[in-house]
């Protein structure tokens, strides 16, 4: 999205004219625009957008933005004219170009995108972004040229279709897909054709050459609901979710009891924040066909968005019956079950040691020997394996351990990435790394030859119970040495995972036995933090100007349970004065049900303030409006309590004895803050009453957070990452002395 970087400051010496203090307050709308927009809330943005317009026509960056938000719907033909007004009135942004190029491509104009691109490059508009345009164009001419020349004598022979289906059905999908690349070169109706390039290229996770050829198998058979459906999903992973929403509805308008078109509908919905319509959609798609276990499990994760967790958990439960060796419903569970304020640590291990015996056992009988040479001094390959080098939090962790181990002689990084979804952030980490690996389409167990081939020593898992993981690939023991670091709080169960990595706040040594199959590498700090240069700068405790304490919340929504609400009311009891901002909240009425609680702990309504998920740096100034973060149970603050301390704000916290819980106390005791860690309930109540009655200390806190942090090692990249890189060392040693895994500290 894109806005003006033009100064509309008033002039110091005299005031706005009537017309500058118009323009002025238009760039105020068009940030508000951009804002809706960006937050997915695309018919408040595009109503003031057209505001804009209705003011200037000519209007760049309005007619800009509402072009990439029609297209963004998916109407390429109807963004065209936005894209044409944006380039008559300012013709030298590039942006421009590249995006009308590309709408007049999707929307079947590709003589006009030619003759365009022509024009572009004659305003000197070049680079990545062009280049790749015209290798799009070109593949799009060349099939509609055959289109044109096709004469029906250019049809796959019998034995080419025999071929086809024999690379297919025999899981050469990649032999699949460049062969019917050759058909439908010659045969651009070749139904089949298209059915092989998009749904093996959807399979090897090609999802832009998969889309592609599904929307022209649609174009030849819209009646392919079962295509669509991939075409849905498809579209969903790209992040195109008003796309895959409009496929979804398409599919229901012609079949309305098709079980997986509502399911996918339901996701596509959740990751537009659109809770209750996803909740709907799912529970259709369960009317429709009660025994499907992805049904139950995707109610599951949307009815756990939505802070029921009791529910989330009965819908899991029944996935894992109705299909017990499919991973991922074991690991909704288990992501479930850490929400659970009422979760028996005995029986989470136990659920963990279920998934294990479950989807890990079976695969114990394929490990190898390995042959990496048992030299303990040698240069050793280190191997990341991920979804989450994107914008991410991992990948803000893990940036500075990259950046140290490339200037680590003794160490050869690589990293194996499991999405398709590149941003600036991938690029960053993909240039830190000696080695890196796309292996989003790539089966657990090829995934497992290629570690073994590629030699990796250390392999380490950055996702655990979480999306996008290879679990199932470490279950196959690719390296001598395995450990799990950062991305999921708690075990994995697994045999085959030798370590968990950690610090002594997060796991402290009293609470390893019964909790982990693995055992405990200790680092100075769980994970270096970066702090994010979006952050505003600190301003005064805002206690002292509004003669009140302002207590806040900055955790997921999910997190959020009755037994905390309690806690927190019971505090608010105590002081009758103070007030609660809860920020980050979905966009639906979930504040109703956390006004409910509340009224339920005698709270009234008006000493509460609910404030929306933002992008990071107005979430961040939400900030300078708290006093004291109030922390979650069971499943605690991690790197939300990390940004709350650098924007000044103390977080308090009562641990327990699940690794989830421990996030806040290891943030907070790290830098010296341990008096904002409670033993219990009654002690939380307790600190919070004390710290709202010195305020001067708040104050003081508040100055001095962010050299305070500066001190702390969860802020100390180099120190982290020096650990790191002695505790694979320490581990591989180990491995090469031929002795057990072992807990340590680096």
């Amino acid at each position: 999205m894109n806005a003006s970087n033009e100064s509309n400051e008033p002039s110091a010496r005299r005031p706005l004219t009537e017309e500058q203090q118009f323009d002025r307050d238009l760039v105020h709308v068009l940030e508000a625009a951009i804002e809706r927009h960006q937050t997915l809330h695309l018919d408040e943005a595009e109503t003031l957008y057209r505001l804009i317009l209705d003011a200037r026509p000519a209007h760049a960056d309005a007619n800009f933005n509402l072009g990439m938000l029609t297209a963004q719907r998916g109407q390429y033909e109807a963004s065209v004219p936005f894209f044409e007004a944006a380039i008559g009135t300012d013709p030298t942004q590039h942006i421009y170009w590249a995006n009308y190029v590309d709408v007049l491509t999707r929307s079947g104009q590709v003589a006009a995108a030619n003759l365009v691109l022509d024009l572009a490059r004659t305003q000197g508009v070049n680079g990545p972004a062009i280049d790749r345009l015209a290798a799009e164009l070109r593949e799009a001419t060349q099939a509609r040229e055959a289109v044109a020349a096709n004469d029906g004598r250019t049809s796959p022979t019998p034995q080419e279709l025999s071929q086809l289906r024999a690379h297919y059905s025999a899981g050469r999908i990649e032999e699949a897909v460049a062969l019917a690349r050759t058909l439908t070169t010659r045969d651009p109706a070749f139904e089949f054709g298209w059915e092989i390039i998009g749904v093996g290229s959807v399979k090897l996770m090609d999802l832009k050459r998969g889309i592609a050829a599904l929307r022209r198998l649609m174009e030849l058979r819209p009646d392919f609901i079962d295509a669509r459906r991939i075409l849905a999903d498809a579209l969903r992973l790209c992040d195109k979710f008003f796309e895959a929403e409009a496929e979804c509805r398409t599919m229901i308008a012609q079949d309305p009891n098709y079980g997986e078109a509502h399911r996918i509908l339901g996701m596509t919905l959740r990751s537009m924040l659109r809770l209750d319509e996803a909740q709907a959609a799912c529970r259709r798609a369960i009317e429709i066909d009660p025994l499907s276990a992805q049904a139950h499990d995707t109610l599951g994760v949307i009815l756990l968005d939505q802070a029921l967790v009791d529910e989330a958990e009965a819908h899991h439960r029944r996935a894992i019956e109705l299909k017990p060796n499919v991973d991922g419903a074991h690991e909704n569970m288990l992501f479930c079950l850490t929400h659970k304020d009422d979760i028996d640590p005995k029986a989470l291990f136990q659920q963990h040691l279920y998934f294990a015996e479950q989807c890990e056992k079976p695969l114990l009988g394929t490990w190898k020997k390995h042959r990496n040479a048992s030299d303990p001094n040698r240069r050793i390959r280190v191997g990341f394996v991920s979804g989450d080098f994107n914008k991410h939090p991992v990948a803000v962790f893990m940036e500075p351990v990259f950046r140290h181990l490339a200037n680590d002689p003794s160490v050869s990084v690589h990293a194996y990435y499991n999405r398709s979804v590149n941003d600036e952030v991938t690029h960053r980490l993909r240039s830190l790394v000696e080695r890196w690996h796309d292996i989003s389409g790539l089966p657990d167990a090829a995934l497992a030859d290629k570690i073994r081939a590629d030699g990796i020593d250390v392999l380490i898992d950055l996702s655990g119970h979480t999306g996008y993981n290879r679990l199932l690939t470490f279950a196959r023991k690719p390296a001598p040495v395995q450990a799990t670091w950062m991305g999921y709080l708690g075990t994995t169960g697994m045999t085959s995972m030798d370590y968990y990595i950690a610090d002594r706040f997060y796991v402290p040594r009293e609470q390893i036995d019964g909790q982990f199959t693995e055992k405990i590498a200790y680092l100075p700090a769980f994970a270096a933090f970066q702090p994010p240069e979006a952050a505003p700068p600190l301003n005064a405790l805002p206690a002292l100007r509004n003669g009140h304490i302002t207590f806040g919340s900055f955790n997921r929504f999910n997190k959020l349970r009755p037994r905390t609400i309690a806690l927190w009311s019971e505090l608010l009891r105590a002081l009758p004065d103070a007030r609660m901002m809860i920020a980050g909240m979905p966009r639906d009425n979930s504040h109703t049900i956390l006004t409910e609680w509340f009224a339920k702990e005698g709270v009234e309504a008006s000493r509460l303030e609910f404030r929306h998920r933002a992008q990071l740096e107005r979430y961040l100034a939400h900030h300078l409006d708290v006093d004291i973060a109030l922390d979650t149970f069971p499943y605690a603050g991690g790197v939300t309590t990390l940004q709350a301390m650098w924007m000044g704000v103390p977080t308090l916290t009562v641990p327990g004895d699940l690794i989830a819980s421990r996030g806040s106390i290891s943030a907070l005791s790290h830098a010296g803050l341990e008096d904002f860690v409670a033993k219990d309930s009654a002690d939380f109540v307790a600190k919070g009453v004390a710290c709202a009655a010195d305020i001067q200390r708040l104050a003081q806190i508040r100055d001095g957070m962010r050299e305070r942090c500066m001190q702390s090692p969860s802020f100390a990249a180099d120190t982290v990452a020096a650990g790191f890189s002695r505790a694979v060392r320490k581990m591989w040693q180990r491995w090469c002395a031929g002795e057990a895994p072992a807990t340590f500290e680096a």
